[in-house]
């Protein structure tokens, strides 16, 4: 295949192409909306958190959560940060009303902020759902471009991106991005691509040492906020290449992982790892990965496979010693529509729901054995897990989807979603606990979620850095961003 790379950013040369490749509806999009980024340098910025322009307001008569329970207190947002210090001047005051503050939810895996044409309204469902924070574990860095000052601003959703996955040769996602995506979801929102486009922008084949490090410069190029790695069967690995073609799903050979993964290390970028069996867990950790993409069980090719998903005490153990974290994902195996006739997880599966899927979870379908099994595993090592849906609308669908797994208490699935979530989405972030300098944003909600945790979904008020967001604000998220941005 052609070695598409553009190299370490898109200068005008870079642009021309891509309009001529992507036809005439996206050439009016991406021009200026490019260039205003080149101007600007934003890109790979997303770990910082812009300095809101929020006027200080005082909360008062609100009941906040502590981590445990939730307490009565009055807290003060002065230039979009927490103090119990009130401010000089006048403060408007805020009557919060015996509502139940929490942080705001979060999303670890999720791939549907993408391109212009959905950013929008992506960032509408999120704020409507109280998900502010979400990680988009890989993207058409093109397009995730485009979008860098339409999110990561007060009156949006905060994302991070890894643009380009590592796989090797016929590995997992080529054949969903070149056989499925570009002609079931971009082609309609951007005109005619040529297949091959995607590579060394969606994925980067690598099958050696020497492929890792020629390819480098264009792996990292567009700054992603991490690195994602595609480990799949690795069980199999020693099998000749061209017997595991059509056996299994491929990915990156795994004697690759430790060297991308200290290479990333050194670079400052934290490492994701897409797993799908128990070897590939074993592969990804021993390698040093930060994180893993999924817990095995969410997806199963066929009965044989319900062994090789399955972890071990030791497994569990491991994952917890070394501080992995692990994204749940529980629903991403449920039935979601396809895209170009294929299941949506198979070789040729799709990023997120089509046009009909339903806002909600699956929890009609309950998750295979082993994927419970996985995460009780997990659980009982003191494995940190993280809320990641991988392809419903929001996070929501995974935390009610993971509720009726009857795992979780209502504290733990709690903290889990608007403390441990956002917290390894932005790490240097100070956000998920109310504390003394930590950012205003918060979520009001009717009733306590400890009592009965569908409170979640009665989101009264919500606060970003300090900005409401309610009523119309909310019903246009993101319009002024995207709007300056040549939308």
């Amino acid at each position: 295949m052609t070695n598409r790379r553009t190299g370490p950013g898109l200068g005008s040369s870079g642009i021309a192409m891509f309009a001529r490749r992507c036809g005439k509806v996206l050439r009016g999009l991406l021009t200026p909306v490019l260039l205003a980024l080149t101007a600007t340098g934003c890109a790979g910025s997303a770990g910082i958190a812009p300095a809101p322009s929020a006027e200080p307001y005082a909360f008062v008569n609100g009941r906040w959560f502590d981590g445990e329970q939730f307490q009565p207190d009055t807290w003060y947002s002065v230039q979009g940060r927490l103090t119990r210090q009130r401010p000089p001047g006048p403060v408007q005051t805020v009557d919060l009303s015996g509502l139940y503050m929490v942080p705001p939810f979060g999303e670890a895996h999720n791939h549907n902020v993408e391109g212009l044409w959905n950013v929008q309204a992506v960032a509408q469902r999120y704020l409507q759902d109280g998900v502010f924070y979400v990680k988009n574990p890989n993207d058409v860095r093109d397009f995730a471009l485009q979008i860098r000052r339409a999110v990561n601003v007060p009156t949006s959703i905060d994302v991070t991106f890894a643009h380009a996955g590592l796989t090797g040769r016929g590995g997992h996602p080529v054949a969903l991005y070149e056989d499925v995506l570009r002609v079931g979801r971009y082609e309609p929102a951007v005109g005619p691509i040529e297949r091959g486009w995607f590579e060394n922008r969606s994925y980067v084949v690598v099958d050696t040492d020497a492929e890792v490090e020629a390819k480098w410069p264009v792996i990292v190029s567009g700054r992603p906020d991490f690195l994602k790695v595609y480990l799949v069967h690795s069980e199999d690995d020693g099998r000749a290449a061209d017997a595991q073609l059509g056996h299994h799903r491929l990915g990156l050979h795994p004697a690759l992982a430790p060297g991308i993964v200290a290479r990333a290390h050194a670079a400052g970028l934290s490492v994701t790892a897409h797993v799908e069996t128990a070897a590939d867990v074993r592969y990804a950790v021993r390698a040093g990965v930060d994180e893993l993409a999924h817990v095995p069980g969410w997806l199963l090719q066929g009965p044989e496979d319900a062994e090789r998903v399955r972890l071990t005490e030791d497994d569990a153990r491991l994952v917890a010693a070394q501080q992995v974290r692990v994204v749940t994902t529980s629903v991403a195996g449920q039935a979601m529509p396809s895209l170009g006739g294929h299941h949506q997880h198979g070789q040729h599966a799709g990023h997120g729901p089509g046009p009909e899927a339903k806002h909600g979870s699956s929890a009609a379908e309950p998750a295979p054995h082993v994927l419970r099994d996985n995460l009780a595993l997990l659980q009982r090592a003191g494995a940190t897990l993280v809320i990641g849906s991988d392809h419903a609308e929001t996070s929501l669908a995974e935390v009610l989807h993971l509720r009726t797994l009857h795992l979780f208490d209502n504290r733990t699935l709690l903290k889990m979603w608007c403390e441990a979530t956002p917290a390894a989405i932005f790490p240097g972030r100070h956000i998920a606990k109310f504390a003394e300098g930590y950012e205003a944003s918060f979520l009001a909600l009717g009733g306590n979620p400890i009592e009965d945790f569908e409170q979640v979904r009665a989101i009264r008020r919500r606060f970003k850095q300090g900005v409401p967001l309610d009523g119309a604000l909310i019903q246009d998220a993101a319009w002024s961003a995207a709007d300056r941005k040549g939308r």
